[in-house]
């Protein structure tokens, strides 16, 4: 299995972890662990499926039953409290830390990089640019404000841009006319950011408005509602991976672009049957 460094999900590393020694020792099994580390043999396997916390009272028990080396255990403790953590900061503040430990340098996002992800219109700004022709005048700051949807004030625009270029995002090329660069912002999947959440919640309520906003003939807005196991949504969210990948290289094929358009997937739950019920049907 690969090394315990190379894991941002413990719950994922326990598994794994669980099951590489099992191959090596026959005696192994999730009660032998659980009797060893003073645990309940039921609680640890819901730990290793994802479907409760590891208790921080299991955590060094945990790495002294794998063997871990002192290393490998600040890892272990770090990756632990990364998981349970309840907030944004709480999250990047032990992520900063697994990677202080493996040895990896972490550049903070900026407070600029952030910046690109507080207002939506960034976003629609930079893919405008793309597509159109724009200078660095008041015409093109009006037209850019103008083209949004909803529409922006002009000093919005002209802030958008000016943001973009200090990310080096955008740059002019010989005469004038803003271009994208392959430079692009992102978080990256480990760790969530507070700023990209509020992307997320204005784009889902552009979406709502679109309803009133746009005429059917440009929006997609359906819904399905359908039934899965628990188990298997890993399964569902890598085949919404594939649409959004499948689209973005139709995007990037195309020619002739005149519009930006924003595609949320929103896929989560609106009832969930518990344990207990579960386990009496």
């Amino acid at each position: 299995m690969n090394a315990i460094f190379e894991y941002t999900d413990y719950r994922t590393w326990m598994h794994d972890a669980f099951e590489d020694l099992k191959k090596r020792k026959s005696v192994i099994s999730w009660r032998y662990m659980a009797m060893k580390i003073g645990a309940d043999p039921g609680n640890l396997l819901r730990v290793s499926q994802g479907k409760i916390q590891l208790s921080t009272k299991l955590i060094l028990s945990v790495a002294k039953f794998f063997d871990l080396s002192e290393k490998e255990t600040l890892y272990w403790t770090e990756l632990v409290y990364f998981g349970r953590a309840k907030t944004d900061k709480e999250a990047l503040d032990h992520y900063e830390k697994m990677l202080a430990i493996k040895g990896v340098s972490f550049k903070k996002l900026e407070t600029n990089e952030l910046e690109f992800y507080r207002h939506w219109y960034s976003n629609a700004i930079r893919s405008l640019l793309g597509i159109g022709r724009f200078k660095d005048d008041d015409e093109s700051y009006a037209r850019l404000a103008e083209s949004c949807t909803p529409g922006i004030t002009v000093k919005e625009a002209k802030d958008s841009v000016n943001l973009l270029k200090n990310l080096k995002m955008i740059s002019k090329d010989e005469t004038g006319v803003w271009k994208v660069t392959d430079t692009f912002v992102s978080t990256g999947g480990n760790w969530r950011s507070e700023a990209v959440r509020k992307f997320q919640e204005d784009t889902i309520s552009l979406a709502k408005d679109s309803l009133s906003r746009h005429r059917p003939p440009l929006r997609d807005i359906s819904t399905v509602t359908m039934t899965f196991n628990r188990s298997d949504i890993a399964l569902v969210r890598e085949r919404i991976k594939e649409l959004r990948s499948d689209l973005l290289r139709f995007s990037q094929e195309g020619s002739g672009d005149n519009a930006v358009f924003q595609l949320n997937v929103q896929l989560f739950p609106i009832a969930l049957l518990s344990e207990e019920k579960e386990g009496n049907q």
